[in-house]
C-alpha cells in the first residue's frame, strides 16, 4: 500500500474532525484583512467601551498582521452581516507576552455594547476553543459540557466546553476554523474539531474580533459564504436528463414544505446548472417511512458527453446512497481515480466502516469534499472513504433517480477553487 494510502487510511480510522487542511490554499474566499481596518474600503468598523477611542489606539496592521493592543475593551465588527460560512483566522499571544483574553464574536446583532448578542468562539487561554452564548444567544450542546447562568450585566450566558486543549504556546500561530451551518457551528483548532454547537440562532450578524485587556495578534482572516444549491422552494438552478427525452422533471423531482422529492422513475438525474471543480458538498437525506428503500446517489465532477449503462448515467463519479451503503464510491465511464486496493473491486470502493445510516425516516448528514485529486465521504460526521489521483477537472453535481422514492433537503456548497 502507498503511503498517501497509508495515511489517508489512518484518517478514515479517526472520527472525522474538519475540513480537509489541503484546502487551505484552494480556497474562494474573501479575504477580510485586505484592505485592513481603518483603511478605505475596509470591511471592518471599530467599536469602544470608552468613548473617543480611535480605531488606530487599538488596532494596527504591520507587514500584514493585525496588532490588538487590548485596551480599552471593544471589538472592530464586518460592516455586513453574515449566516452562514466558513471562517478560517490565525491568532497569536505576542512572543514575549503572557496569554490572556480574546475572542470571536458570530451573528451578533442589536447595538453595540460592551457585550452584544452573539456566539463567542472564546480565543481566551487556556479555554479556546469553548462556546458562549451572551445577551441570550440561544446553543446547544453535550449535557456534560454545558452550562446556563444568569449574568447580572450580561444576560443569560450559554456555555459549551471545547473537548481539548490543542492551542500552541505564546508566540506560535493558532488556526481558528469556524463553520457556521445553519442551526450547527463547528469549531476546529489547529486542525483539530473542539466543539460543535447546535440548535444555534440561525439570524445573520456582524462578525467580531474583541480587544479584553490583552494584547493579541492575527492574520489570514478569510471568509467563504455558504451557497445554498437547493433554495427549498422551487429548482432553480438545476435541470434534469433522462434517456428518454420526452421526460419531465415535474414527474420525478419535486418541492414541498422545503424538502426535494424525488419518485425514483424514471431513471435519469438532476443536476446543477452551474459545474464546480474544489468543493465541500453538504446535504441531506432520507428514506420515506412509507417506502421500500433502495438505491441512489449523489453524481459529482459530472461530464457531459457520452452516457453509459443503458445510455442513463454520465462519467463521473457516484458517491452512493444505496440503502446501509453509503459512503461506497463507484466510478462510471471508468472516471479515474485510485481508491484504497484492500476494499476496491473493479469501478467499485466499499466504504470502510460498518454502515452508520440512520433508521428509515430519519435524515442523515452527507458531507463529500473534493480538493484536487482527493475526495473525502462523510457520513453523519464519519469519515467512510477516500480516494486519491481523481481526475480534476469542472463538472455538475447530480442527484440520481434509480428506482426508489427518495428526499433530499440543505444542499449546500463551499466552493474551494
Amino acid at each position: 500500500m502507498s503511503t498517501a494510502f497509508r495515511l489517508l487510511t489512518f484518517a478514515v480510522a479517526l472520527p472525522c474532525c474538519c475540513t480537509l487542511l489541503a484546502a487551505e490554499k484552494k480556497t474562494a474566499a474573501i479575504d477580510l484583512l485586505n484592505p485592513p481596518p481603518g483603511a478605505d474600503g475596509s470591511a471592518w468598523k471599530h467599536f469602544s467601551g470608552e468613548p473617543g477611542t480611535k480605531l488606530g489606539d487599538v488596532w494596527k496592521t504591520t507587514d500584514g498582521v493585525l496588532v490588538c493592543k487590548g485596551m480599552p475593551n471593544g471589538y472592530i465588527y464586518t460592516t455586513r452581516d453574515y449566516a452562514d460560512f466558513m471562517l478560517r483566522l490565525e491568532w497569536r499571544w505576542p512572543p514575549e507576552g503572557k496569554p490572556g483574553k480574546g475572542g470571536v464574536l458570530l451573528r451578533t446583532t442589536g447595538e453595540n455594547r460592551i457585550w452584544p448578542k452573539c456566539l463567542e468562539a472564546q480565543i481566551n487561554s487556556p479555554d479556546a476553543g469553548d462556546f458562549w452564548g451572551l445577551g441570550g444567544f440561544r446553543l446547544t450542546g453535550p449535557e456534560d459540557r454545558s452550562k446556563s447562568l444568569e449574568h447580572p450585566q450580561f444576560g443569560k450566558l450559554t456555555n459549551v466546553k471545547k473537548t481539548e486543549d490543542v492551542e500552541k504556546p505564546a508566540g506560535q500561530w493558532n488556526q481558528y476554523e469556524i463553520v457556521a451551518d445553519g442551526d450547527t457551528v463547528v469549531l476546529s483548532i489547529n486542525g483539530k474539531e473542539v466543539n460543535r454547537a447546535t440548535g444555534c440562532e440561525t439570524a445573520p450578524g456582524k462578525i467580531l474580533l474583541t480587544a479584553e485587556g490583552d494584547e493579541i495578534h492575527f492574520r489570514n482572516v478569510t471568509l467563504v459564504p455558504i451557497q445554498k444549491l437547493f433554495n427549498g422552494k422551487d429548482l432553480t438552478g438545476w435541470s434534469f436528463r433522462a434517456p428518454n427525452a420526452d421526460a419531465k422533471m415535474e414527474d420525478t423531482f419535486s418541492v414541498h414544505d422545503g424538502v426535494l422529492r424525488c419518485t425514483g422513475k424514471p431513471a435519469g438525474y438532476l443536476q446543477t446548472d452551474k459545474k464546480y471543480t474544489d468543493y465541500i458538498l453538504k446535504l441531506q437525506w432520507r428514506w420515506p417511512e412509507d417506502v421500500k428503500p433502495g438505491n441512489n446517489g449523489v453524481l459529482v465532477r459530472v461530464l457531459e458527453g457520452e452516457h453509459f449503462h443503458g445510455n442513463v448515467w454520465p462519467k463521473c463519479v457516484e458517491a452512493q446512497l444505496a440503502n446501509r451503503r453509503a459512503g461506497d464510491i463507484f466510478t462510471i465511464g471508468q472516471f479515474p481515480l485510485t481508491g484504497d486496493p484492500d476494499r476496491t473491486r473493479g469501478r467499485y470502493t466499499a466504504m470502510a466502516q460498518p454502515t452508520n445510516e440512520k433508521p428509515q425516516g430519519q435524515w442523515n448528514d452527507y458531507e463529500i469534499v473534493l480538493v484536487g485529486g482527493d475526495l473525502t465521504l462523510k457520513v453523519n460526521g464519519l469519515v467512510q472513504n477516500v480516494a486519491t489521483e481523481v481526475l480534476q477537472t469542472p463538472g455538475t453535481i447530480a442527484l440520481q433517480s434509480e428506482g426508489a422514492p427518495i428526499e433530499y433537503r440543505n444542499i449546500r456548497l463551499i466552493p474551494l477553487d
